[in-house]
């Protein structure tokens, strides 16, 4: 008997089906913070401070909330986002069932989801913060609503990924980091936070899950062995080069291997890679969830036996 495959089945078992059965799962409690601030009225504001001080900083003035509250922007975001999530459930099946596979997890805390407005950063339109998850609904209008951004990233402010950039946020919150300055560090720690993604919600589509078309991950499936020889040709895993980040780490329209072909990769592929290897190392080792997250970089590599076949 294969003991590893028969591990691996009930390790993804146990997160699939969770400890619950799927028609009883927790409700999750929703604030809807943007409904109540811009239509609330001046001389409510206080009120709000005392029920919300977690989202008033008391560095800040009332003025500073009256002025955002009253802001020709900010209430165009607001009244486009009503209309975009007019009929949006935060208590969809999908969102409850990434919750409840996240219970997995140690010390998992099932949150407290608040949506508001934010004109923060794209990378922070979703925060997990323990009893709290903040999302920034004015990232999510639709690619067309972004005409002034390039389509890599205003093609994932569609509605359809709020659940998956919710469960990324949780996953890179229970991944620590061990990282040094290699490539293979950092495409490790991006691929464990990938692995535990992809097990949260399992039943999303992988394009989006690896941030990319299904075009583009098609590409990366059907050329891994050459994607794969690149990298140990090159001796890229354990070059420090900070560079290597930006061409095969960051969110990119593509990866940047320089040769012809770049355009249809999908933008950085080691991340992706690093899952292919995270994937690899469980599916060859007993080990849990839990404690694939304090096993290092190298570790994982070696032990791993990754090495896709030519096709």
């Amino acid at each position: 008997m294969d003991y590893n495959k028969l591990f691996t089945v009930i390790f993804y078992l146990f997160f699939i089906t969770g400890c619950s059965e799927i028609d009883n799962l927790s409700e999750i409690e929703v604030v809807r913070f943007e409904k109540e601030f811009y239509s609330s009225k001046d001389g409510e504001l206080d009120a709000l401070i005392k029920k919300y001080p977690y989202l008033f900083p008391n560095q800040f003035s009332n003025s500073v909330w009256l002025n955002k509250k009253n802001d020709s922007i900010e209430l165009e975001l607001y009244h486009k986002s009503s209309q975009v999530f007019s009929d949006f459930n935060f208590n969809s099946k999908k969102l409850k069932t990434i919750f409840s596979k996240a219970k997995n997890l140690e010390a998992f805390k099932y949150p407290t989801i608040v949506s508001l407005i934010n004109k923060g950063n794209f990378e922070d339109r979703v925060i997990y913060a323990d009893s709290l998850l903040f999302v920034s609904l004015n990232f999510y209008l639709g690619s067309s609503y972004y005409n002034n951004l390039p389509n890599y990233i205003s093609e994932r402010m569609e509605i359809s990924h709020i659940s998956n950039d919710i469960a990324y946020k949780i996953s890179e919150k229970f991944v620590n980091n061990l990282e040094d300055r290699t490539l293979l560090s950092n495409m490790i720690t991006h691929g464990k936070i990938l692995y535990i993604n992809k097990l949260i919600n399992a039943s999303e589509e992988e394009w989006i899950i690896f941030n990319t078309t299904k075009e583009k991950l098609a590409w990366a499936v059907e050329n891994e062995f050459e994607i794969w020889s690149y990298f140990v040709e090159k001796e890229l895993f354990y070059d420090t080069d900070l560079d290597l980040r930006s061409r095969f780490m960051s969110p990119a329209p593509y990866s940047k291997f320089n040769l012809d072909i770049d355009k249809k990769s999908p933008g950085g592929i080691g991340r992706w890679l690093g899952f292919k290897i995270v994937n690899s190392y469980i599916n060859n080792n007993q080990i849990t969830v839990n404690q694939l997250l304090d096993i290092d970089h190298y570790t994982i590599f070696k032990n791993s036996k990754y090495k896709p076949v030519k096709k």
